[in-house]
């Protein structure tokens, strides 16, 4: 038994170095120049971040859940960064995603129903993902493929670690994967097809 919870802490540990490893380059690519980050869309993504990891804190995912611990730490870190270096216009749909992260946040906080929260995490965060669809597709050079790679690929030994594993442990954080390595995808594709 303390041979696999030594592997869940090994795997929680890789999880979080693959966080701030995408966090030190998107970070150093922002203050190069080379991407644009987008305040609200960061905020967004650490209020759903911070909701993802209590519900799984709640849960008992204890090492598979560090990795959106990591997250919510590193996107308001990234809401500072972007604040100074990033876009300024938001639009009216950005805010209602914003206003529903809070909300699915504060209603956890009061019901602690842990599967609602995980779906209506998911689905807000899925829906947030469109404006950052939106800018790869039009702008493929204003963020970062490396990046989001690496945020998909920090959940891999996320959900390994991860016990127990359950719709409120798992869902969550298997989307964020899928979401990020289709952002990654759709950068490269963007980028070769404008040149």
């Amino acid at each position: 038994m303390q041979a696999l919870g030594a592997w869940r802490d090994a795997l929680g540990i890789l999880s979080v170095v693959l966080a701030v490893l995408a966090a030190v380059i998107y970070i150093l690519q922002t203050l190069r120049g080379e991407v644009r980050p987008h305040p609200l869309s960061w905020f967004l993504f650490g209020v759903l971040s911070a909701t993802g990891y209590w519900v799984q804190r709640d849960e008992g995912a204890r090492q598979g859940s560090w990795t959106l611990l990591a997250m919510t730490i590193i996107c308001f870190l990234f809401v500072a960064v972007s604040v100074a270096r990033g876009e300024r216009s938001f639009s009216r749909q950005e805010w209602a995603f914003l206003v529903a992260g809070g909300a699915v946040f504060t209603i956890y906080l009061f019901t602690r129903e842990p599967n609602v929260a995980a779906a209506l995490t998911t689905v807000i965060d899925a829906l947030g993902y469109g404006p950052t669809f939106t800018r790869g597709w039009l702008f493929p050079r204003k963020d970062s493929v490396t990046s989001f790679a690496l945020n998909g690929a920090k959940f891999v030994p996320s959900l390994m670690a991860m016990d127990p594993i359950s719709f409120a442990t798992s869902f969550y954080p298997a989307t964020l994967l899928v979401l990020n390595a289709a952002v990654s995808i759709m950068l490269l594709m963007r980028r070769r097809a404008v040149g």
